[in-house]
């Protein structure tokens, strides 16, 4: 019994000794906080800044210009209504980190989401000029995100919000998007706890498909 507790006591110290010793992760932690905190374009720019700095610290690490490019991206939406030419700068910068990721890892299924992301902030400026040019790029990316890993739930969930608010006349609205977010909900409830890695979505899925759900029942 005294050895179980003295090798647990070791354990703990061990893992203890770990965070302490691992910049990067502690790094990343406080960083991903700064992306929870953030409410308005200035935060979401900050929370960019954070993650730049330690992609230069750890430049083979391709999470760091990811979340960079997540921040970029979210900060630009909001800055559609106030500022589109700021906006479509920052998208910008949010292609310039989301490239230095996919040097790095480009085999990985997030970052075809992302990109596909990106494209959608594109797709902003002016939606029914750039629609025929942006959407087959953007189903094309989505699709081989689900063919990478077809257990990310992120790739289904931003189809199905994408679907969602296309014309139905060209195979959106809620029936067809409909699918795409149940699909999801079931991928976000296999995921386990995802550390530093991508977990974003789960919430916002839940919401849209108890939307189209209560609709769907009223009619």
């Amino acid at each position: 019994m005294k050895q179980s507790i003295l090798l647990f006591a070791l354990a703990l110290d061990y893992l203890t000794l770990s965070a302490q010793s691992n910049p990067y992760q502690s790094a990343m932690e406080k960083a991903m906080v700064q992306i929870d905190s953030a409410r308005g374009p200035a935060d979401f720019q900050a929370a960019a800044n954070t993650f730049a700095r330690i992609a230069a610290a750890e430049p083979g690490q391709w999470l760091p210009p990811y979340y960079a490019a997540f921040c970029h991206l979210i900060g630009a939406f909001q800055l559609f209504q106030e500022d589109a030419p700021k906006a479509l700068l920052t998208i910008d910068l949010a292609q310039a980190s989301l490239d230095k990721a996919k040097a790095l890892m480009p085999q990985e299924s997030e970052i075809n989401v992302m990109q596909a992301y990106v494209l959608i902030g594109r797709l902003m400026e002016n939606p029914m000029a750039k629609g025929a040019e942006i959407t087959p790029k953007v189903f094309a990316e989505l699709e081989q995100a689900a063919a990478m890993n077809p257990a990310n739930p992120r790739a289904p969930f931003l189809r199905g919000t994408y679907v969602l608010n296309m014309p139905e006349f060209y195979g959106g609205g809620a029936a067809n998007a409909l699918p795409y977010f149940e699909k999801a909900a079931g991928l976000f409830e296999k995921e386990s706890d995802r550390g530093l890695l991508p977990h974003w979505g789960k919430g916002t899925n839940a919401k849209y498909l108890e939307q189209l759900q209560q609709a769907g029942k009223g009619n």
